[in-house]
């Protein structure tokens, strides 16, 4: 998790959580206005989210770091060939062995959020955010190298530099967390301020899912 205030360049401030439902506890009670999660939470029933495609045409040739989202038919699915087959009898396609590996997170997300803590009054607000995708709104381009090559993460520390005065250099340690891991959440929390000053920008049609999820991707 990292934290930061509102105003341009606020520290950030890392923190390691065992599961979301602490994280979500903790920001409720330190009143954080906003609270952006990596990972996907409205998903569709059968046609590609609006968000998804208009994120991959933001990455451009970083696209493929963005996994199609899982259809709302697989979401209790434990086995991967099951999940395949429900999958391509609701959408005509597929599920990827990656999309897949996200399915327990997303039921994580889900089991904490309800569809009013997405919504734009609610304190605080959550929404879901694509590190990746935020990078490329920041840095007004899509990142050139991985972001698990020391020049990408070279690249994505440039990028965050500017909006934060405690960031002039990589991240401090944090057990259990990956440098890519901990500039990522930086990125988040970049989204977050953003959110919580009105100018983010939704990715999406509006649309919700079948539970009431949105289905936007916040940059």
């Amino acid at each position: 998790m990292a934290a930061t205030g509102t105003a341009p360049g606020s520290p950030v401030m890392f923190s390691l959580w065992p599961c979301f439902a602490d994280v979500w506890a903790e920001a409720r009670s330190q009143g954080m206005l906003a609270v952006a999660v990596d990972m996907p939470i409205g998903l569709t029933a059968r046609n590609l989210r609006r968000s998804d495609i208009e994120a991959k045409e933001i990455l451009g040739p970083r696209r493929s770091s963005l996994f199609w989202t899982p259809p709302l038919v697989v979401l209790d699915a434990t086995d991967h060939r099951e999940a395949n087959r429900l999958s391509k009898n609701a959408t005509d396609r597929g599920l990827s062995i990656q999309a897949f590996h996200l399915l327990p997170k997303v039921r994580e997300v889900r089991a904490v959020l309800t569809p009013d803590d997405l919504a734009a009054e609610a304190r605080p607000q959550a929404a879901e955010v694509h590190p990746e995708t935020s990078f490329a709104v920041l840095a007004g381009q899509p990142m050139s190298a991985s972001k698990r090559q020391p020049a990408g993460q070279a690249e994505r520390l440039a990028a965050l530099v500017p909006e934060f005065d405690n960031l002039d250099a990589a991240p401090p340690p944090l057990s259990g967390a990956t440098p890519d891991d901990l500039l990522d959440a930086a990125a988040a929390a970049w989204t977050a301020r953003r959110m919580a000053n009105s100018t983010a920008l939704v990715l999406g049609d509006g649309g919700v899912d079948a539970t009431g999820y949105p289905m936007a991707i916040w940059a």
